[in-house]
């Protein structure tokens, strides 16, 4: 391979923009097509997408045209557009884009118009009443997760609640978050959740996507599952612009998966800052005290009450000593009574987590729901369920070695 043939990614990136650039058909061309992930920056800048039924692209609308053409205010979406616009090839990022120069407003999509119905709908049959919300818990021990098992929801979640509090656990209610069986899957999923006792928070998530991707989430059934839910909701459906049906219904809404795993979890360093805190105050308290007694003591002395005083003074100090050092071990006591409490309590939670276990490799046997544990439990025939942290295997026992 001749090195004259090899392009450096800077050379090539600038390859693509000029011929991008040279073709005059897309400096200035017509596009139609529906606005949506709209973005509006604080500087006064729009960004989205256009798209129809089989692709989309990006486009930025600056702020100095929204103005000049009185768009300010008017962008929302599922409205359906027709644009005059020029190509864009940011080199940094390899990003292909438009910029708007011009737009026509059309109406909505027939998606868009079904969901604003279905919500005005539901709201008036009060599904989404704040009155009905309920308050997340301060500190649940464990939570459950609704949403794929094979999406990077699951991740951000778990690595932003590790880094708030290991001591949390979480149960994974495994759902599709896309296509036609996906609603009635993402209810039930919320009802078992809620039926576990020990889920004390549920999480609802899904990456972002089109209005399509995310509709299964704009589903009744979906909206009547967390409403009914006795247990405290979190919805992260899509991007911080998305919104679902299921956004309304949930107690509450997280921005991204991580903000959910943020509203979620509460942060072990500010419990310990907490208990120093309160540490802090005991100490503070108990040396203003000390200063208004030891104020006192000197009013007295300088009053020359003889020596029956100054005896009183001296067996008051000492007592206020003796006082001042049961505080201070008591208070140190409890301090390091509460940091062993934590570490047995992370110790005992790490052990029982059966998730963090089969991550690493483990998996659990049973036969007729009935937990293996001797190969004498096994013949030759018997069909076994093997279970692993993100699924179980249905298979047939060949051959039984026992270990000699």
């Amino acid at each position: 391979m001749s090195s004259e043939n090899v392009y450096s990614v800077s050379r090539l990136a600038a390859l693509v923009k000029r011929t991008l650039e040279k073709d005059y058909l897309l400096k200035n061309i017509y596009v139609a097509g529906t606005i949506t992930n709209l973005k509006r920056h604080s500087a006064g800048h729009y960004y989205f997408s256009l798209k129809d039924e089989n692709a989309s692209i990006d486009i930025a609308l600056w702020k100095s045209t929204a103005i000049r053409r009185g768009l300010v205010g008017k962008l929302e979406n599922g409205l359906f557009v027709i644009i005059r616009a020029a190509v864009n090839f940011y080199e940094k990022s390899g990003r292909l884009s438009f910029i708007c120069n011009d737009m026509e407003l059309g109406n909505k999509s027939d998606q868009q118009i079904a969901f604003e119905l279905l919500k005005k709908q539901l709201t008036e049959q009060g599904y989404f009443d704040q009155a009905h919300k309920q308050a997340l818990p301060i500190m649940p021990t464990c939570i459950g997760i609704v949403t794929s098992s094979s999406g990077a929801v699951l991740h951000d979640i778990l690595h932003v609640a590790k880094q708030r509090n290991p001591l949390v656990t979480f149960k994974l209610f495994a759902v599709p978050v896309q296509g036609q069986e996906a609603s009635g899957l993402i209810a039930k999923g919320i009802a078992m959740a809620d039926a576990d006792p020990e889920v004390e928070l549920i999480i609802v998530g899904r990456g972002g996507g089109s209005m399509d991707d995310l509709w299964c989430f704009n589903d009744q059934r979906v909206v009547k599952a967390l409403y009914g839910a006795k247990t405290p909701s979190i919805s992260a459906v899509g991007h911080e612009t998305d919104y679902t049906l299921c956004d309304f219904a949930a107690d509450v809404r997280g921005a991204t998966p991580s903000h959910a795993a943020e509203l979620a979890v509460y942060p072990l360093y500010q419990l310990e800052q907490s208990l120093q805190d309160k540490s802090k105050y005991l100490t503070n308290y108990m040396l203003d005290t000390l200063r208004l007694k030891r104020q006192e003591l000197d009013a007295l002395f300088n009053r020359r009450l003889g020596l029956p005083v100054l005896t009183f003074l001296h067996q008051e100090k000492q007592a206020i000593q003796a006082n001042r050092y049961r505080l201070r071990e008591g208070t140190m006591r409890q301090l390091e009574n509460k940091k062993k409490q934590l570490a047995v309590l992370s110790s005992q939670l790490e052990a029982l987590n059966p998730l963090r276990i089969m991550m690493k490799g483990y998996a659990r046997l049973s036969k007729d729901e009935i937990v293996l544990t001797s190969i004498k439990e096994v013949k030759t025939g018997d069909c076994l369920r093997v279970e692993l942290q993100d699924g179980q295997i249905e298979t047939e026992v060949k051959e039984v070695l026992v270990r000699g």
